[in-house]
This record gives structure tokens, C-alpha cells and sequence, in this order.
């Protein structure tokens, strides 16, 4: 399976879709959204959500909830910052551009790693998953 997706190729696709994004797929996605955010929330501390895209879920997170969220996608995160920056989300640590097969943080980092949708999108699921793995503390929980 790993290769049948091409990392360029989505980060251009989503890099298209900025700008609609949350227009078109917003209400489709909306209930799985909300439902991993109150498990994230149930969970608290430090969470990774990888492929915050708009950052549409951000202000969704109870405010003690510390978020990172990381996109593949430059133009996907410049929307979110704005997001961040227009509602005053001071829970939101770091947004970043980043693979979600090479997360650049710490192992034991995370109290949760959140991936809506995320993995159907990636080249190498299963090696994904290892690092999502990585980067949670023990006990923590992939959502």
C-alpha cells in the first residue's frame, strides 16, 4: 500500500482546496469532528491534531485543552493561524507545516494525537501510525 499515494500530489490538492475547504466539507465532517474533539477534551493536556487543515476544529477545544496542530498543507495553516489569531485561542501552542509520517516532536510528548481523516490521505498508513504512536506518552491515546 505504502506508495499509492503521492505526498506531493495531496499537499498541492489541499493546497487548491484552502481556500473552499471548509465551504465544501465542513458540514460533512462535522459530527466525526466533534466527536474526537469531546474524546480529546475528555483526555486534556497536550493534543496533536494532525491534519488541522483550516483549523476549523481549534475553537472547538475546551480552552484547557493545550493543541499543536500540524498540516501537510502551508496554505491549509496560514488559514488556521488566522483562525487562532481572530478568536484568541491561547490554548494553541504551535501550528506547523509538517508530515505526518515525521512529526518533529519529542517521543512521549502528547497526551492524545487526534488524526481526523488524516490516515486514508498519508503514503505509508502503517509507518504514520508508528509515529503518531512515538509522540504519545504512555497511556496516552490515538483518536
Amino acid at each position: 500500500m505504502a506508495g499509492d499515494i503521492d505526498r506531493e500530489g495531496v499537499e498541492k490538492a489541499y493546497g487548491r482546496w484552502a481556500p473552499f475547504y471548509v465551504l465544501v466539507f465542513g458540514k460533512v465532517f462535522d459530527q466525526g469532528r466533534q466527536s474526537t474533539i469531546a474524546e480529546a477534551d475528555r483526555i486534556g493536556g497536550r493534543v496533536l491534531d494532525v491534519g488541522v487543515g483550516t483549523g476549523l476544529s481549534l475553537s472547538e477545544y475546551a480552552r484547557t485543552t493545550k493543541l499543536c496542530g500540524v498540516d501537510i498543507s502551508e496554505p491549509m495553516l496560514r488559514r488556521a493561524l488566522k483562525r487562532v489569531r481572530a478568536l484568541g485561542l491561547s490554548n494553541v501552542e504551535t501550528l506547523a507545516v509538517m508530515d505526518a509520517k515525521n512529526l518533529a516532536f519529542p517521543d512521549s510528548f502528547f497526551d492524545a494525537v487526534v488524526a481526523q481523516y488524516v490516515i486514508t490521505a498519508v503514503p505509508d498508513p502503517e509507518a504514520t501510525l508508528d509515529d503518531f504512536v512515538l509522540v504519545l506518552k504512555p497511556g496516552g491515546e490515538l483518536i
